[in-house]
Protein backbone atom coordinates (compact mmCIF):
# COMPACT_ATOMS: atom_id res chain seq x y z
CA UNK A 1 0.00 0.00 0.00
CA UNK A 2 2.85 2.37 0.83
CA UNK A 3 4.31 2.05 -2.67
CA UNK A 4 0.91 2.79 -4.20
CA UNK A 5 0.46 5.83 -1.95
CA UNK A 6 3.86 7.23 -2.90
CA UNK A 7 3.05 6.66 -6.57
CA UNK A 8 -0.28 8.45 -6.14
CA UNK A 9 1.47 11.40 -4.46
CA UNK A 10 4.07 11.63 -7.23
CA UNK A 11 1.47 11.29 -9.99
CA UNK A 12 -0.70 14.00 -8.42
CA UNK A 13 2.30 16.28 -8.04
CA UNK A 14 3.39 15.81 -11.67
CA UNK A 15 -0.13 16.54 -12.92
CA UNK A 16 -0.28 19.69 -10.82
CA UNK A 17 3.23 20.69 -11.90
CA UNK A 18 2.17 20.42 -15.52
CA UNK A 19 -0.55 22.99 -14.82
CA UNK A 20 1.12 25.52 -12.55
CA UNK A 21 4.48 26.59 -11.12
CA UNK A 22 5.85 24.57 -8.22
CA UNK A 23 5.80 27.58 -5.91
CA UNK A 24 2.02 27.69 -6.34
CA UNK A 25 1.50 24.03 -5.46
CA UNK A 26 0.69 23.26 -1.84
CA UNK A 27 0.76 20.03 0.09
CA UNK A 28 -3.00 20.40 0.36
CA UNK A 29 -3.29 20.56 -3.45
CA UNK A 30 -1.40 17.27 -3.68
CA UNK A 31 -3.32 15.53 -0.90
CA UNK A 32 -6.69 16.69 -2.25
CA UNK A 33 -5.73 15.54 -5.74
CA UNK A 34 -4.87 12.00 -4.66
CA UNK A 35 -7.38 11.70 -1.81
CA UNK A 36 -5.05 11.28 1.14
CA UNK A 37 -4.53 13.17 4.39
CA UNK A 38 -1.71 15.62 5.08
CA UNK A 39 -0.40 13.19 7.70
CA UNK A 40 -0.13 10.51 5.04
CA UNK A 41 1.87 12.87 2.83
CA UNK A 42 4.21 13.70 5.72
CA UNK A 43 4.57 10.01 6.55
CA UNK A 44 6.17 9.56 3.11
CA UNK A 45 7.90 12.93 2.56
CA UNK A 46 9.37 15.45 4.97
CA UNK A 47 8.42 18.34 2.70
CA UNK A 48 7.96 19.40 -0.92
CA UNK A 49 11.73 19.45 -1.72
CA UNK A 50 11.98 15.82 -0.56
CA UNK A 51 9.20 14.87 -2.98
CA UNK A 52 10.81 16.82 -5.83
CA UNK A 53 14.20 15.26 -5.18
CA UNK A 54 12.88 11.69 -5.06
CA UNK A 55 10.90 12.21 -8.25
CA UNK A 56 13.84 13.71 -10.12
CA UNK A 57 16.31 11.13 -8.87
CA UNK A 58 14.00 8.35 -10.05
CA UNK A 59 13.88 9.94 -13.50
CA UNK A 60 17.66 10.32 -13.51
CA UNK A 61 18.13 6.67 -12.56
CA UNK A 62 15.71 5.57 -15.28
CA UNK A 63 17.63 7.48 -17.95
CA UNK A 64 20.92 6.10 -16.66
CA UNK A 65 19.59 2.51 -16.90
CA UNK A 66 18.33 3.09 -20.45
CA UNK A 67 21.81 3.91 -21.79
CA UNK A 68 24.48 1.36 -20.86
CA UNK A 69 26.71 2.51 -23.77
CA UNK A 70 27.35 5.99 -25.12
CA UNK A 71 29.63 6.35 -28.11
CA UNK A 72 29.81 10.09 -28.75
CA UNK A 73 29.76 13.31 -26.80
CA UNK A 74 26.75 14.37 -28.84
CA UNK A 75 24.88 11.27 -27.68
CA UNK A 76 25.95 11.92 -24.09
CA UNK A 77 24.50 15.43 -24.20
CA UNK A 78 21.38 14.23 -25.99
CA UNK A 79 20.77 11.63 -23.28
CA UNK A 80 21.25 14.28 -20.61
CA UNK A 81 18.74 16.61 -22.23
CA UNK A 82 16.16 13.82 -22.37
CA UNK A 83 16.10 14.17 -18.59
CA UNK A 84 14.59 17.60 -19.11
CA UNK A 85 12.51 16.99 -22.22
CA UNK A 86 10.56 14.08 -20.71
CA UNK A 87 8.52 16.59 -18.70
CA UNK A 88 9.38 19.89 -20.30
CA UNK A 89 6.63 22.00 -18.73
CA UNK A 90 7.33 20.58 -15.27
CA UNK A 91 11.05 21.19 -15.85
CA UNK A 92 10.38 24.85 -16.65
CA UNK A 93 8.31 25.20 -13.48
CA UNK A 94 11.04 23.64 -11.35
CA UNK A 95 13.87 25.54 -13.04
CA UNK A 96 12.04 28.81 -12.38
CA UNK A 97 11.41 28.02 -8.72
CA UNK A 98 13.23 28.03 -5.44
CA UNK A 99 13.75 24.26 -5.98
CA UNK A 100 16.03 24.75 -9.00
CA UNK A 101 19.04 23.50 -7.04
CA UNK A 102 17.42 20.05 -6.76
CA UNK A 103 16.95 19.84 -10.52
CA UNK A 104 20.51 21.02 -11.10
CA UNK A 105 21.90 18.40 -8.72
CA UNK A 106 19.96 15.62 -10.47
CA UNK A 107 20.99 16.86 -13.92
CA UNK A 108 24.62 16.96 -12.78
CA UNK A 109 24.31 13.31 -11.72
CA UNK A 110 22.94 12.37 -15.14
CA UNK A 111 25.71 14.33 -16.89
CA UNK A 112 28.39 12.67 -14.77
CA UNK A 113 27.05 9.20 -15.45
CA UNK A 114 26.74 9.59 -19.21
CA UNK A 115 30.20 11.16 -19.45
CA UNK A 116 31.70 8.31 -17.42
CA UNK A 117 30.13 5.80 -19.81
CA UNK A 118 31.33 7.82 -22.82
CA UNK A 119 34.90 8.03 -21.49
CA UNK A 120 34.93 4.29 -20.73
CA UNK A 121 33.70 3.48 -24.26
CA UNK A 122 35.96 5.77 -26.30
CA UNK A 123 39.20 5.87 -24.29
CA UNK A 124 41.05 2.57 -23.91
CA UNK A 125 41.91 1.39 -20.42
CA UNK A 126 45.37 2.47 -19.31
CA UNK A 127 45.46 5.76 -21.25
CA UNK A 128 44.72 7.69 -18.07
CA UNK A 129 45.44 6.88 -14.47
CA UNK A 130 42.41 7.12 -12.12
CA UNK A 131 43.11 10.74 -11.14
CA UNK A 132 43.44 11.82 -14.78
CA UNK A 133 40.27 9.94 -15.71
CA UNK A 134 38.37 11.71 -12.92
CA UNK A 135 39.68 15.07 -14.13
CA UNK A 136 38.56 14.38 -17.72
CA UNK A 137 35.15 13.17 -16.53
CA UNK A 138 34.78 16.28 -14.36
CA UNK A 139 35.74 18.59 -17.25
CA UNK A 140 33.23 17.08 -19.66
CA UNK A 141 30.56 16.68 -16.97
CA UNK A 142 30.79 20.39 -16.16
CA UNK A 143 30.91 21.35 -19.84
CA UNK A 144 27.83 19.21 -20.56
CA UNK A 145 25.97 20.55 -17.54
CA UNK A 146 26.81 24.14 -18.50
CA UNK A 147 25.70 23.69 -22.11
CA UNK A 148 22.45 22.08 -21.02
CA UNK A 149 21.68 24.72 -18.39
CA UNK A 150 22.43 27.44 -20.96
CA UNK A 151 20.02 25.68 -23.32
CA UNK A 152 17.40 25.56 -20.53
CA UNK A 153 17.87 29.21 -19.64
CA UNK A 154 17.45 30.16 -23.31
CA UNK A 155 14.06 28.53 -23.82
CA UNK A 156 14.89 24.85 -24.50
CA UNK A 157 14.56 25.19 -28.25
CA UNK A 158 14.21 21.83 -29.97
CA UNK A 159 17.25 22.32 -32.24
CA UNK A 160 19.80 22.12 -29.40
CA UNK A 161 21.72 19.33 -31.15
CA UNK A 162 22.76 21.51 -34.12
CA UNK A 163 24.67 24.18 -32.12
CA UNK A 164 26.14 21.45 -29.96
CA UNK A 165 27.33 19.51 -33.01
CA UNK A 166 28.86 22.68 -34.44
CA UNK A 167 30.69 23.31 -31.17
CA UNK A 168 32.04 19.76 -31.04
CA UNK A 169 33.09 19.92 -34.70
CA UNK A 170 34.91 23.17 -33.95
CA UNK A 171 36.68 21.44 -31.06
CA UNK A 172 37.73 18.60 -33.40
CA UNK A 173 38.89 21.06 -36.04
CA UNK A 174 41.03 22.90 -33.48
CA UNK A 175 42.56 19.61 -32.33
CA UNK A 176 43.29 18.55 -35.92
CA UNK A 177 45.18 21.82 -36.38
CA UNK A 178 47.26 21.26 -33.26
CA UNK A 179 45.29 23.74 -31.16
CA UNK A 180 44.30 22.16 -27.89
CA UNK A 181 42.04 24.54 -26.01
Amino acid sequence: MSVLTKKAIKDAFVKLLDKKPIDQITIRDITDSCGISRNTFYYHYADMPALVEELLMEQAEEIIREYPDIESLEQALQVSTEFILQNRRAAVHILNSSHRYIYERCLMKVCEHVIEIYIDVVIPAGVFNEEEREMVVNLYKCMSFGLIMDWCDNGMKENYVLPLSKLLNLRRKLAENGLNI
